[in-house]
């Protein structure tokens, strides 16, 4: 392997002008197919480099790249389909022992990678003079392992005969009913004759004998059967179809659209028909199928953090080598699943604290050896889901947050007003005032506030909150705390004081008409409720929503919400309802009220607010 040198040029001389004309049809699904290899490819690599020895793993890996060959020499991709040909031929190496897995080998196959996932994302690529450099000089790098004396002959980079089954794409084909014998002798003969410079499947499409979806399946299924002559295997998507994306977001709001007119519809009915009415019944009906629908919508658009999980491992990866420390990253939780929308808005945000915890949070070997730590620091990922939302914890076991320094910092940028006597977690939150990151931050506060205003900005877009747990000279703790989807939640409707509030219906335990008995007064403050033996703070309405009356006067009755075993009482003049509601973000204006979490568009058109039950169980007592 790697005698060729340039050889991206050589490959540029000998295609069209226009590359993409030849084969522009098939692109999209080439493309598409290429894309989930290389998420494929990476996740091994990450498993490689702790298992170096792991065949099934080096086996797998050989297989996505003969795949990415097949399916570019389809299309006429050469580029791509060079680079997965060395990258397949170093597999090989390595499956038959010929070549050591290190961390060498494991950076060549992450850049293959890399390369072919940026040519997928821009085919005019191939015609940019730095990205072909950066592909002679790979090519040169993989040629490099010349020096390991292997002088064992590879086939060209087309159909290399061993690697496939003994079928060939015309048999699958015909064996698939997608075409007749007398259809592909007539393929044959064309492809002998005017189509010499087309492969089969290329003619057959052009041709208009089978769809271009159907000769790549059929790639597919050749690779499916010459893993199976191997001893290996590879999953069928025989039970999966694929659906653009735009088509699962278009069916998730039109579902949160029903839903708004069900709830219209619903609220005339109650007042034109009584209970008993079979129109009430079937609007019941009713109501339980659109439930059931929007159910199945909200799950076509889940996905598991294990991508996102992936690429945050990948980027640590490169930042621990980079920065030459030693940092072990331990991820859990990666089954947890939310909705791709948002999955892809807090990938940046996560990368962003991670590479925070390593380059700043964790301090160098001889600091910590000297502070009585391990040589090895540590970052810590994990992701769980509770009571309709996600939370993700990015913490290490560095220094944490200086809150002198960072003090110190906001009062030289005239963030803060030296006058007030500011609390702890009020400090530690200056990491996220706007200006607040600067180039000399990093040096000065103890690995905190390098963009973290971008951050928790980004976080509070998709209704989202961030909180801080540090400990100095022990680590520091970032927990997002993210909707598992942004579209619908069951949520109970409050009249407090004639507004009305949406409180999520998982955070009420009971509702309770108290008896004059029941109040608790502590210095002429009602501060308190007994419900049986249970003695429950009650949520200040004054403080939280600036009204003026005391709230046991004006209160009907009292929502009892319980959040982590703990209770409190929201004292409320009635309960309006409960129903599926459509949850959208707040404007701009209410990002800085922290007990409004959405808000969403009631039975009647008018805009309710969403309570954030977190931020009131931290008011008051």
């Amino acid at each position: 392997m790697g005698k060729k040198k340039d050889i991206v040029e050589e490959i540029i001389e000998k295609q069209p002008e226009n590359i993409e004309d030849s084969s522009s049809e098939f692109l999209e699904d080439f493309i598409l197919e290429t894309k989930e290899h290389i998420d494929n490819i990476e996740m091994y690599s990450l498993t490689l480099e702790t298992e170096p020895e792991n065949m099934d793993i080096l086996n797998s890996m050989f297989r996505a790249f003969h795949t990415i060959k097949g399916l570019a020499g389809f299309v006429d991709q050469q580029i791509v389909q060079e680079v997965a040909h060395q990258t397949e031929t170093l597999m090989d190496y390595c499956r038959k022992g010929k070549v050591k897995v290190n961390r060498k080998i494991i950076d060549l196959i992450l850049t293959s990678a890399d390369l072919i996932r940026k040519l997928c994302n821009c085919i005019e690529l191939s015609r940019d003079n730095n990205f072909i450099k950066a592909v002679n000089q790979h090519m040169k790098d993989l040629a490099s392992l010349d020096m390991l004396n292997l002088e064992e002959q590879h086939q060209p980079s087309g159909n290399s005969p061993e690697l496939y089954s003994k079928k060939r794409i015309g048999e699958i084909l015909i064996e698939q009913g997608k075409i007749n014998e007398d259809d592909m002798n007539e393929i044959l003969e064309k492809q002998k004759g005017i189509y010499s410079q087309l492969k089969l499947g290329q003619v057959a499409v052009k041709e208009k004998k089978v769809q271009a979806k159907d000769v790549i399946q059929s790639i597919r299924m050749q690779e499916d059967a010459r893993s199976a002559v191997s001893g290996t295997s590879t999953s069928s998507n025989d039970t999966h179809i694929r659906v653009p994306t735009h088509k699962v977001d278009n069916l998730v709001d039109m579902m949160g659209e029903l839903l708004i007119i069900q709830s219209l519809i619903e609220q005339e009915a109650a007042s034109s028909f009584d209970t008993s009415n079979s129109i009430q019944s079937n609007l019941l009906r009713m109501a339980r199928i659109i439930k059931d629908v929007q159910n199945l919508s909200m799950s076509l658009r889940m996905v598991s953090l294990k991508s996102t999980f992936q690429k945050i491992n990948r980027i640590a990866r490169d930042t621990i080598l980079e920065l030459d420390k030693n940092v072990k990253i331990q991820m859990s939780g990666e089954e947890t699943e939310i909705d791709r929308n948002v999955a892809e808005k807090i990938l940046e945000p996560l990368l962003h604290l991670v590479k925070n915890c390593i380059s700043h949070g964790i301090e160098g070997e001889k600091e910590r050896l000297s502070k009585g730590k391990p040589a090895k620091g540590q970052v810590e990922i994990k992701a769980y889901s509770k009571r309709g939302n996600v939370y993700i914890e990015i913490g290490d076991d560095g220094s944490g947050i200086s809150l002198d320094k960072v003090y110190q910092k906001a009062l030289e940028k005239n963030l803060i007003d030296s006058s007030v006597n500011y609390k702890e977690d009020d400090i530690v939150n200056f990491i996220f005032l706007p200006g607040f990151s600067t180039a000399d931050t990093v040096d000065n506060i103890s690995g905190r506030g390098v963009g973290l205003d971008v951050v928790k900005t980004e976080v509070s877009r998709i209704g989202g909150k961030i909180e801080v747990n540090n400990q100095p000279d022990k680590g520091c703790t970032f927990i997002l705390k993210i909707p598992i989807n942004l579209a619908v939640m069951n949520g109970t409707i409050v009249d407090i004081m004639g507004t009305h509030y949406i409180i999520p219906t998982l955070n009420i335990k009971e509702i309770v008409k108290p008896e004059e008995s029941q109040w608790i007064t502590v210095k002429d403050n009602t501060c308190m409720i007994k419900v049986r033996e249970d003695i429950i703070p009650i949520i200040p309405i004054r403080e939280v929503f600036g009204i003026e009356h005391e709230e046991r006067r004006s209160a009907e009755i009292v929502a009892v919400m319980e959040l982590e075993q703990k209770l409190k009482a929201l004292p409320v003049q009635s309960i309006v309802g409960r129903r599926e509601i459509v949850v959208k973000p707040v404007g701009s204006e209410f990002r800085d009220v922290d007990f409004i979490s959405g808000a969403s568009i009631l039975g009647d058109g008018k805009v309710s607010l969403i309570l954030d039950i977190e931020t009131l169980f931290k008011i008051g007592v």
